[in-house]
Formats: C-alpha cells, sequence, structure tokens
C-alpha cells in the first residue's frame, strides 16, 4: 500500500491506489491476458548503463521515504531554521530547504527544451516472460511492481500467470507511451498466443490508452478496455503547477488520505479551525525548485487541459523549449480534441471501451472544479460539468450533443454533471465522492471495474439495474452508505416508501442518530436505538408525500454515531433528483443554484454570527447538533402526543 501523499507527488499527480477486500460476483469469460497500464509515477525508473542494464534506482514509491529522510537528515538546519522564520510569516527560506531537498532527490529526471531526458533513463524492461505477476518476483524486487494491489484485486478472477505489468517512462507524453504500450501488446500477443489483451488503465495510465486507441485500435487486439479515473482530458492541477495558481485544499486533501489508507477517524475536522494557507506559501516558494525537475516533462504538458495549454508557454523560454513546445500543440490541437471520436471509433472497431470516474470533490491544489481531487471529472469522461459548488438549476435536461436520445437520463443525482455530452455517454460509470485512484478500495466501483474487464455482461449503462450510471460512494471511511428504495440510486420516485443505511464501516459498531431531509416534506420513522454492527442495515419508513414532480434536487443528512471511534459523531449527506413526473420549469436566466441547500442554523443565526461560526469553519458542527436536537424535540412531540 502506498502509505503516504507528498506534496510533490501530489502535484505531479499521484494517486493512491490500495488492495480491497471485496468480492464481485464475476467468472472471466475469455482466457484473455490482462494488461495494467499503471498511473502518474508508478513505474520506477533507472539510470541505463552503457552495456543496456538497470543502473541505479533514480524513481519510485519504494526507495522515496528513504531518499526523504536521508535529505531531511541533511538538511535539517536550513529547515529547522526556516520552520523558525515561517512562525513569523516568512515561508521563503523553509520553502528554499525543501526545494533543494527536491532537486537533490529527483534532479537526475529532467528534462530538456525539447521535451527529452537530459539523463539516459529507462523503466523496467517489458518482457512479458519477466513481467507475469506471477513470475515477476523471480526478477525483480516485488516493491517494483507498478500496481502490485491492483494486480491482487484481479487475481481473485484471473490466474496470475494472464496478469502482466506494463511498465512506463511517465515523464514522456502519451503518444511516446501508447507506442511503447502497442509494442508491448505485441509481445504478450505473441508470448501468449492470444488474440487479443484486456486493458485495466489508471489515472495517466487512461490518457495513455486513450492515444493508443486512438492510433491503434483498428489493429484488434484489445477486447475490453478499462479506463478508470482517466486523464483523457487533462487535469488542472498540471495548470496550477506550471502557471504558480497554487492554493492547497488542506481539507480535501486530508480527506483524500483518508480514503486512501482506510483510515475510519475523521481527522478533517482539524484543518476547519485551523488558517493553513502557509501550506501554500511555502509551496510557492518550492515551485521554482520542482519545476527545475518536472517543468519541462512532456507528460506534465499533455495534462494541461486544451483550453489553458497555450497560456503555460508565457512560462518558459519559447527559443528554448521551441521543441517541446511543438510537440504539445501537436498533442493538443491533433490528438486531445479527438478523444471523443476516437473512443466511439474504437468502441466501432470493437473495442469494449468504459470509463468510470469520480466525481464531487474539489481539485486539491486551487482551481475549483467537480473532480475526483486530482482530475476534473469533465475532463475525465467528457461529460458537461456545472461549475464547481454549483448545480443545474431544477428543470434542467439532458441536451448533449453525443447522446441525443432524450429518454435516456444522463442528469447525475446531484444534478452537476450532464452526462449526455461524454465522450461515452453509454459506457461511462460515475462514483460521487470517490477519489482518485481508489476504484479498488469501493465496493460498488471494484465489482463494476472487474465486470467491466473480464466479461461482456455490461454492454452499457442500462444494461444491469445494479450497475446504474450514478452511484455514491461506499468507501468505508464514510463510515455509512443510504439510499432509498423502490427506484434507481440516487433518484427518488412515488415507489420510495423506505430507507435503507448500511454501517460500510469494517471496524465500527453504528447507530443512527437523525434523518434530515432537505428539498423534501418528508420524515424518516425507524428504530433509531438499534446497533448496526459492520456491514448491517437499518430501515426506515418514508412519511409524507414525494412531489409529483421530476428534475427536482434533494438532499439527505445521515447523523449518526460510530462507537469507540476517535470522532465518534459524524454525518453524511446524500443528494438525490426526485423523478416522478414532470419536469418542473427550467428558467434559462438563472441556469445553476447552489449545490448544498442553506445550513438549518442559517435560518437561526443572525448574518454576524453566521459569518463567524463559517470563518471558524464550525458550520458542519453546528448542522450535525442541530439535527441531533431537532430529532430530539420530534421524539418528545412523538411521546407526547401518545
Amino acid at each position: 500500500m502506498k502509505k503516504g501523499i507528498s506534496v510533490l507527488l501530489a502535484l505531479c499527480l499521484l494517486f493512491c491506489c490500495v488492495s480491497a477486500a471485496f468480492a464481485a460476483d464475476v467468472q472471466s469469460e475469455t482466457d484473455y491476458p490482462v494488461i495494467i497500464v499503471p498511473g502518474y509515477g508508478a513505474s520506477p525508473l533507472f539510470l541505463e548503463n552503457e552495456d543496456g542494464t538497470l543502473g541505479e534506482q533514480v524513481w519510485g514509491w519504494n526507495i522515496f521515504a528513504d531518499r526523504l529522510l536521508e535529505q531531511v537528515k541533511q538538511k535539517f538546519p536550513q529547515i529547522l531554521s526556516g520552520a523558525a522564520l515561517l512562525s513569523v510569516g516568512s515561508a521563503k527560506q523553509l520553502g528554499k530547504a525543501l526545494g533543494e531537498a527536491a532537486v537533490d532527490m529527483l534532479g537526475a529526471l529532467a528534462f530538456n527544451g525539447d521535451g527529452e531526458s537530459v539523463n539516459k533513463i529507462v523503466p523496467l524492461p517489458n518482457d512479458p516472460a519477466r513481467c507475469r505477476f506471477d513470475v515477476f518476483e523471480d526478477y525483480f524486487d516485488e516493491d517494483l511492481y507498478s500496481e502490485k494491489e491492483i494486480g491482487r484485486a484481479i487475481d481473485d478472477y484471473v490466474p496470475r500467470s494472464r496478469i502482466y505489468n506494463f511498465a512506463v517512462d511517465f515523464r514522456y507524453g502519451a503518444e511516446y507511451n501508447a507506442e511503447k504500450l502497442d509494442a508491448f501488446i505485441t509481445a504478450v500477443k505473441e508470448y501468449t498466443g492470444s488474440e487479443k489483451v484486456n486493458l485495466y488503465a489508471v489515472s495517466h495510465g487512461g490518457q495513455v490508452t486513450a492515444a493508443y486507441l486512438s492510433m491503434f485500435a483498428e489493429k484488434g487486439d484489445v477486447n475490453n478496455a478499462v479506463l478508470t479515473v482517466p486523464a483523457i482530458g487533462g487535469s488542472y492541477v498540471a495548470y496550477d503547477i506550471l502557471s504558480g495558481n497554487i492554493a492547497f485544499d488542506e481539507e480535501e486533501l486530508l480527506v483524500f488520505i483518508e480514503n486512501a489508507l482506510y483510515l475510519e477517524q475523521d481527522f478533517e475536522w482539524l484543518f476547519k479551525t485551523q488558517p493553513l494557507e502557509f501550506m501554500d506559501d511555502v509551496l510557492l516558494a518550492m515551485l521554482p525548485y520542482l519545476k527545475q525537475v518536472a517543468g519541462l516533462w512532456e507528460s506534465l504538458w499533455d495534462f494541461l487541459p486544451y483550453d489553458c495549454y497555450k497560456e503555460c508557454f508565457d512560462t518558459v523560454d519559447k527559443t528554448e523549449c521551441a521543441g517541446l513546445i511543438a510537440k504539445v500543440t501537436d498533442f493538443h490541437e491533433n490528438r486531445m480534441v479527438h478523444f471523443g471520436e476516437a473512443l466511439r471509433e474504437a468502441r466501432a472497431l470493437g473495442v469494449n471501451v468504459s470509463i468510470v470516474a469520480g466525481t464531487g470533490h474539489a481539485t486539491i491544489t486551487g482551481s475549483q472544479q467537480n473532480s475526483d481531487a486530482i482530475i476534473g471529472t469533465a475532463a475525465a469522461t467528457g461529460a458537461k460539468a456545472a461549475p464547481y459548488g454549483k448545480r443545474f438549476a431544477n428543470g434542467y435536461t439532458c441536451t448533449g450533443t453525443v447522446c441525443t436520445d432524450r429518454t435516456h437520463n444522463h442528469l447525475s443525482p446531484s444534478m452537476e454533471l450532464d452526462a449526455s455530452y461524454a465522450y461515452l455517454p453509454e459506457n461511462t460509470w460515475f462514483v460521487d465522492g470517490m477519489f482518485h485512484g481508489m476504484t479498488m478500495n469501493e465496493g460498488y466501483a471494484h465489482d463494476l471495474a472487474v465486470k467491466l474487464l473480464l466479461t461482456n455482461d455490461l454492454p452499457d449503462v442500462h444494461a444491469d439495474p445494479a450497475f446504474p450510471q450514478f452511484r455514491a460512494s461506499e468507501n468505508m471511511a464514510n463510515s455509512v452508505y443510504a439510499d432509498f428504495t423502490g427506484g434507481t440510486p440516487g433518484y427518488i420516485t412515488a415507489g420510495a416508501k423506505e430507507y435503507v443505511v448500511t454501517n460500510v464501516s469494517e471496524e465500527y459498531d453504528c447507530r443512527i442518530i437523525a434523518i434530515r431531509a432537505d428539498g423534501l416534506d418528508i420524515t424518516f420513522e425507524g428504530d433509531y436505538r438499534q446497533t448496526l454492527k459492520p456491514g448491517e442495515s437499518a430501515v426506515f419508513t418514508v412519511k409524507g408525500e414525494i412531489p409529483a414532480v421530476s428534475a427536482a434536487r434533494a438532499a439527505v443528512t445521515v447523523t449518526f454515531q460510530m462507537k469507540n471511534s476517535v470522532t465518534p459523531l459524524n454525518e453524511r449527506t446524500f443528494r438525490y433528483t426526485v423523478d416522478n413526473g414532470l419536469a418542473v420549469a427550467y428558467n434559462t436566466n438563472e441556469p445553476y443554484a447552489d449545490v448544498d441547500f442553506t445550513t438549518p442554523i442559517a435560518d437561526l443565526l443572525p448574518g454576524g454570527a453566521m459569518r463567524l461560526v463559517q470563518k471558524l469553519g464550525l458550520t458542519d458542527w453546528f448542522s450535525l447538533w442541530y439535527s441531533i436536537i431537532a430529532k430530539l424535540i420530534q421524539n418528545f412531540k412523538a411521546l407526547f402526543n401518545k
């Protein structure tokens, strides 16, 4: 398991991915080999000796912690003095010390202005006989395997001898690595005698695979291609790095780590009440040093979204970097803008391409958009997204030009995403609340990805009610999962007579304290005294009428207690669309509304007091206690009425 997220790695679009203990009901329908196309930074890199053998390892998770500790020891006096100056408001010294440490650690990875490596650096050899999952450790250190956790998740269904590790020099662009992938697919086919392969791609691997399909799909070498949290259209994280437009969302980053490491305690509340802007100051001071290492990596420039890539040319010397600029321009103008067409053409050629993406998070480095914290959901999927913090107003209906069948509902329950614009509207699944690189952490997403990879049972998002296009996260770090019965998850119909809350924790018992609906005049009756063991559910009866309208937002907040947890009281809000009649009138003059309903306490506190609560980071705390007190009052009234 990748145990941490360093600032440098987060900025360079690395992701955490850990193995999951879920089991999909899947029987592999083919004997096709599986090739894992790894995420950014997952492949180790080495200096190449003159005789072509691997020399010193210069990049890899397995060496990162040791090298970081070594640098901290060497530069401890500078770091200590920088920390002292930071306490009085100056981040320059600490940023300089940490930046120099980064250059000392990773300077060998630098590129020149032509978009080429300064040093002769190579990944592990892509030899099928040595990079099979079952024999990898016979030739290499097991920690060098790019996506060991994903391999372990897949080998529940496919023999290890049929799983292959594709090693990639992630510093190079998507087209360069797509050519390497094509050669590796050919080698695996020849080695195994198989007619086709299945591809499981992650993050950067998703952009590489999209490039591969746009260049080589007609060869017919791929059966299923599953692109999880893919950087198909880039990421504004790359823009934040290259433009210096960085403002860390520390709370979002901490929740990211909690989900990655399966932490069932919630520590992000610590960040709600502490001013942490100093972290941005330190990072900005580090940026010039980080750019010495990664600033000219072709892949980082490939990650720039189409609408801002030219702007970043002003951050480099256009003469010295003419070669890199030419490559980047060619990729964006002749490849990126056509990825949607290319993926649809690949499906027409018989490649079962599908996408699984996360939604519902801010980008951790400053660019505010609906994302999985690293990759914008629109960039990953092609879907139309409302501005971050906003949703489409009530009455909005899908208007996309890719899927024009208006009987298909591609509007997310949160009303933030219109998937009728997606690259593949019928073959893209969204998990609300899933973070980047964590597909295998999620019960639903794990089972979905495995089924898409190894079977042909899901030809589209309509094929199986158990795998709807939109679904809320089930990561155990979220503690509870809830939904109405009687319809598609995320949508409220007249059949919504019960509300089922499940304890998704693996460690703590749970008790539901209160359930509050916003946008609906309903209540939830049931046994609020029962204790739910991990995996157990409680059923609450819905009292009140579901309005006979559609395309209207609603939300339900579940307040709960995790017994013996560090943070015993918490709440989770689930976002829904009412789908129970004619769509309400849509006001084109006001196309967006706030994602969140007004916090109940906002109606109780004067404006000045509410602003103070928000400034102190206590909004969620007040909301939680409002729900608890309101439930106590409701119980008292019920008792009195008896």
